[in-house]
């Protein structure tokens, strides 16, 4: 019995999961889209190797290790599980590679002239030939291409939607209403967004900056906490309190999508 497929179809249940856990989270982050559709095709990619095992162990243990990275790399700690199997599968392959359809047997160092028929009729287990099975190299090269490719597909798409919402979005009727009370300043800065698609999960905040530059605050809207429609309006509301010694010559409202870590879109408020 051959223990290296068993260990190639656990990879690929664990690494369809964390495929799913990712296409689940997308609200949260539509970069893990891409993540999840890299994971995925690694986990299907890496069962090839199950019938790569039966033609060249070696090309097995190729196919195995790079769709592990590529469950890995795709899901990162949702990935773990998968990749461990996907190398478990490897080693096994080798460990395994004498029932493997290229053994490794007696008949490694021997070299055998004649008809090719009768010598296999005569002896069962005489090797293939290494050069009929070479072409299945293809298949990790092959596999390695189209990770690649879902990769940078994907994150085109990404950046290509990005792009989209981030044109659709539009600030306006901005007014400020800062004043100084008691040593502090209170009120903010107020508007209207709105955009032409829908944004998940959207955070809105203000970053606020000094004459000579420097960052002295940033604050959060206090109305949009939550996903935006296209088409609808909303009033922002960006407040600001320090003391009166800190005084903003500028804010940039940002806008992010699913706690994003770069912002979808900003807008600066120069004050006078």
């Amino acid at each position: 019995m051959k223990i290296n497929p068993i260990m190639a179809v656990l990879a690929f249940i664990f690494g369809l999961g964390g495929a799913l856990v990712a296409y689940s989270w997308t609200g949260l982050s539509a970069e893990l889209m891409t993540n999840g559709s890299i994971s995925l095709v690694s986990s299907i990619l890496g069962l090839i190797g199950i019938y790569l095992f039966e033609k060249d162990y070696k090309i097995a243990i190729a196919q195995y290790v790079l769709c592990g990275a590529g469950v890995l790399i795709g899901t990162s700690l949702y990935g773990v599980l998968g990749c461990v199997f996907f190398v478990l599968a490897a080693i096994l392959a080798y460990v395994e590679k004498d029932k493997s359809g290229a053994k490794a047997g007696r008949f490694d160092e021997v070299h055998f002239y004649g008809d090719e028929r009768q010598i296999r009729e005569r002896y069962a287990d005489f090797p293939h030939k290494a050069s009929k099975n070479s072409i299945f190299w293809a298949v990790p090269v092959i596999s390695v291409i189209l990770i690649i490719s879902v990769g940078v597909l994907g994150g085109l798409s990404y950046q290509h939607d990005l792009h989209e919402k981030a044109n659709g979005i539009e600030i306006s009727n901005i007014s400020s209403d800062l004043n100084v009370q008691y040593g502090y300043y209170s009120g903010g800065v107020k508007g209207i967004l709105t955009s032409q698609n829908d944004i998940n999960s959207v955070q809105i905040k203000g970053v606020w900056y000094a004459q000579d530059g420097s960052q002295i605050d940033q604050t959060y809207d206090t109305n949009i906490l939550n996903d935006i429609k296209a088409g609808q309006k909303y009033q922002l509301n960006i407040p600001y309190y320090q003391s009166s010694d800190k005084k903003p010559v500028k804010v940039v409202i940002e806008v992010y999508e699913s706690f994003d870590k770069k912002p979808l879109f900003n807008q600066t408020v120069q004050f006078s």
